[in-house]
């Protein structure tokens, strides 16, 4: 058959193994098939003497045309004299770790929500500990694993954040046919990782807001981000990325893109008299609600350090910028909102078969839940109510 859009598509996925598909016009361009559903094209070819395949790409990222093209070329190569997958291992050799992450950063992080963060990690302690010139080909499995450990002994939450990052960096390379194998294959995690379950109590929520604008190491921006996560029970990494053209004020909303939530789809959130007071505390000069002194965004990573350097002088147990989303959510739910309208609000994912057919936004049952806590935290604050012991819902 013709390898061809329409054709490739009709092309059924094997019970086990892979299936070989060739095409009648070009002949070595074929389409490798998997039992998990992968369409690949490949050329054959002889060099020397010896049989040789080449991967091109996937199908659909690469369409049959484009790999028509470049099957044409690497044919042509090949008729010249030339070995083109002797030549690629030539390039996969000469290719730094620098020019890995950097190209992994700007062809495949740059187009990511949090590609910044993974970023930052590789920057910070990858390429300090390989240099920018080491042979990204050279770093073993032993380099990877003393990385990784090195880091557990101040930060093993951090550390397999660093192990995550590396792997994802070294997939993608094999992926795009840079490099051919992944030294952080059956590398595990230094650290273990438990759900977090941290609610501040009523009483805890007085001292955090009482206590929050006497904090040190800790920029104005930061504080009130805190805040705001605490009122609007969303996300830390949505807030403090917030826009000024997201806002409506005066009606009271705030508009987040799909391209700015967990859950990659528009979220609606009703501001109450709490959240637009604190809003109307920020400069309106800047494109960022909480902008840093480089002219971005604050980044999550300084919200959780801020909150870490101030920890004993709150005094209170341990906490986190996500306790605060956590907890606002858990005193809601206490106030009698129902789990379902809860979820709305925190722009959970509904994995039920009837979330995908309901695109009602539920906006007015948004605003009463948040109106209710917006009531109880002003009680909260202004010492009318006693702290109460508060059960945590689920995380996230």
């Amino acid at each position: 058959m013709r390898l061809s859009e329409r054709g490739i598509k009709r092309i059924p996925t094997p019970a086990d193994g892979y299936t070989l598909t060739w095409d009648d016009e070009l002949k070595g361009l074929g389409l490798r098939t998997t039992a998990n559903g992968v369409k690949s094209f490949i050329v054959n070819y002889r060099a020397d003497g010896i049989q040789r395949r080449a991967t091109l790409g996937r199908f659909p990222t690469l369409s049959a045309t484009a790999a028509r093209q470049h099957a044409q070329e690497l044919l042509a190569k090949v008729h010249l004299g030339a070995d083109p997958l002797d030549e690629r291992r030539a390039r996969r050799g000469e290719l730094t770790f620098g020019q890995l992450v950097d190209d992994f950063t700007k062809r495949q992080l740059a187009i990511q929500k949090r590609g910044y963060e993974t970023e930052r990690i590789l920057r910070a302690d990858a390429i300090p500990r390989f240099g920018v010139n080491t042979k990204a080909a050279a770093v073993r499995r032993r380099d990877v694993i003393e990385l990784v450990e090195e880091k557990a002994t101040t930060a093993p939450i951090a550390a397999n954040r660093l192990l995550q990052a590396m792997r994802r960096l070294y997939n993608w390379a094999i992926e795009k046919d840079l490099l051919e194998t992944n030294p952080c294959v059956m590398v595990k995690r230094p650290a273990p990782e438990r759900s977090r379950d941290r609610v501040l109590s009523e009483a805890e929520v007085r001292i955090f807001w009482e206590k929050l604008p006497d904090t040190t190491h800790m920029s104005e921006a930061v504080r009130s981000a805190l805040r705001l996560i605490l009122i609007t029970a969303q996300r830390p990494g949505e807030v403090i990325g917030m826009r000024w053209d997201e806002l409506d004020l005066k009606a009271g909303w705030w508009e987040l893109p799909r391209g700015r939530t967990k859950a990659g789809r528009a979220h609606r959130v009703p501001l109450t008299p709490l959240a637009i007071a604190e809003l109307r505390t920020r400069s309106q000069g800047d494109e960022w609600v909480f902008p840093s002194v480089k002219g971005q965004p604050l980044q999550v990573l300084a919200l959780s350090h801020a909150v870490r350097h101030n920890s004993e002088y709150f005094g209170i147990a341990k906490w986190t910028p996500h306790d605060l989303r956590r907890t606002a959510a858990s005193h809601i739910a206490r106030l009698g909102v129902d789990r379902f309208t809860l979820a709305r609000v925190l722009n959970h994912s509904d994995s039920e078969v009837t979330g995908v057919y309901d695109r009602y936004s539920y906006d007015s049952e948004k605003r009463k839940a948040l109106m209710k806590w917006d009531r109880r935290l002003r009680a909260i604050i202004s010492g009318e109510v006693e702290g109460a012991k508060v059960v945590a819902i689920d995380r996230n």
